[in-house]
């Protein structure tokens, strides 16, 4: 018997290297099977040749702390207190996760019928609330060793932006570029947009025809991937848009640009 535990205390303190210099994570661990109640998962095979300590303390339990120092992504979820994990406040690990049920076993399925979007920090409302969660969460685990074709729910950044980015049709610059979509737009559909301040936003107000113009009038696209936003109304004003036909038949005093000297907003025809 005294002889039995000594050589439980010696499996415990060496690493897998020392115990069998020819075994494979993909065979069970010698510690393992003399211990635990089953093989670990696939994921944590390798930890059967080392030292049980790097996951389970030497009383018993396995501490938050000794996952995340391997699970990085979650530790930062829990530092920032975000997302589903960094929302759970402090449930352990352990809880949600099992192991040692055998390598096949997947610690982080699912019910995706019946799980609590609000938990995420992300309620789904609107058209998010009918639409498919693949729809959404279209990473695969292709870093897994099985199971590589299933969907990762993990990861994903709550913002319309990164969502959304293959529906933009804006190309903004500066400063609009960070500004989230739900600025103007809703989660019920994406029209009608909220009206956009023109004045408020660009300090350029539109009246008369322009008023009337779809954006894409004056905002056309410089190549297949931008819009022109960025006009220096300001300096040119009229002739930052409108092509001067009048050269040079008129006076110098009439080729400042301020075309609304004789023209209006409503139509190009002069003022009486």
């Amino acid at each position: 018997m005294r002889n039995l535990l000594f050589m439980v205390w010696v499996c415990l303190l060496l690493p897998a290297q020392a115990m069998a210099q020819d075994a494979k994570p993909k065979f069970e661990g010698l510690l393992n099977k003399l211990l635990a109640p089953g093989p670990l998962m696939i994921g944590h095979a390798d930890l059967e040749h080392k030292d049980c300590l790097s996951c389970h303390e030497p009383a018993g339990g396995v501490p938050n702390k000794m996952c995340v120092d391997c699970h990085k992504e979650i530790r930062a979820h829990l530092d920032a207190k975000a997302h589903y994990h960094g929302l759970m406040k402090g449930k352990a690990c352990i809880d949600c996760h099992k192991d040692h049920k055998g390598r096949a076993f997947d610690a982080t399925a699912f019910n995706k019928d019946k799980f609590d979007h609000n938990r995420t920090g992300f309620a789904l409302d609107g058209a998010h609330a009918k639409t498919e969660c693949i729809d959404c969460h279209t990473e695969k685990r292709s870093k897994k060793p099985i199971r590589q074709n299933e969907t990762r729910y993990f990861g994903t950044v709550n913002s319309c932006n990164l969502c959304h980015k293959a529906d933009d049709i804006h190309y903004f610059k500066g400063e609009f570029k960070a500004k989230e979509c739900s600025l103007c737009h809703t989660t019920e559909k994406w029209k009608p947009a909220k009206a956009f301040d023109h004045l408020k936003e660009t300090g350029y107000a539109l009246i008369g025809a322009h008023a009337k113009h779809k954006c894409d009038k004056c905002h056309v696209k410089t190549g297949k991937t931008e819009v022109r936003y960025d006009w220096p109304i300001k300096n040119r004003q009229c002739l930052s848009c409108h092509k001067d036909h009048h050269g040079t038949n008129l006076s110098p005093r009439f080729r400042n640009g301020k075309c609304n000297v004789c023209h209006s907003q409503d139509t190009w025809k002069m003022k009486l």
